[in-house]
């Protein structure tokens, strides 16, 4: 079986996560994709994010329709900062006859190199990279060593180019969200009154 980790804060989904994670699925034949939102991302220390209980919910919301999605609740049940390599590790041993993969998009490649035991990564894993408009995936692969290169596999993308940071900009702002994420996500938000504060 083949099952992939789809890591993040997802503050919120939206239709940029769930377009790669169905393209990653295809490409690779997964049987299942796991959202695993982070408890606190280590590249996100210190900034305020969301609750987990609202993330979790909206990831909910956007991936019930797929019967491939699952969210996982792995992260914000450890707490702390979350590696991805603890979660792979985990997971190696739920699903020991499974082969696993690790989907990202080409910006969180490019800095790859700065995540916590990324040889241990590699070998646990394949990197799904999902090439993302206006990002030379080459001359990311030129920057890595031979032994992680091998183990990406592109993964061609719809260019949406929509980022989570923008959708929060905008419903503070009284701006319209609609169709860069699911409209229960939107309900959701709205119900909730998430992202009213800088």
């Amino acid at each position: 079986m083949h099952i992939a980790l789809f890591g993040g804060t997802f503050d919120p989904v939206h239709y940029g996560h769930l377009r790669l994670a169905e393209e990653a699925r295809e490409a690779a034949a997964l049987a299942r994709v796991l959202f695993v939102p982070a408890a606190v991302s280590p590249f996100r220390v210190g900034e305020p994010i969301t609750p987990a209980q609202h993330r979790l919910q909206m990831l909910r919301l956007a991936t019930a329709d797929n019967p491939a999605f699952e969210v996982s609740e792995l992260e914000i049940e450890r707490g702390g900062v979350s590696y991805t390599i603890d979660t792979l590790t985990t997971l190696q041993q739920q699903y020991p006859d499974a082969t696993l993969y690790l989907i990202l998009g080409t910006d969180a490649l490019q800095d790859f190199m700065s995540w916590r035991r990324v040889d241990a990564i590699a070998q646990a894993c394949q990197l799904l990279v999902g090439v993302r408009p206006n990002y030379d995936l080459q001359a990311t692969l030129a920057q890595l060593p031979d032994a992680i290169r091998q183990r990406v596999q592109p993964v061609a993308m719809t260019p949406l180019g929509i980022r989570a940071r923008d959708i929060r900009e905008r419903v503070r702002t009284g701006r319209s969200v609609r169709y860069l994420t699911p409209p229960n996500v939107i309900e959701y938000i709205q119900q909730h009154r998430l992202y009213q504060e800088p």
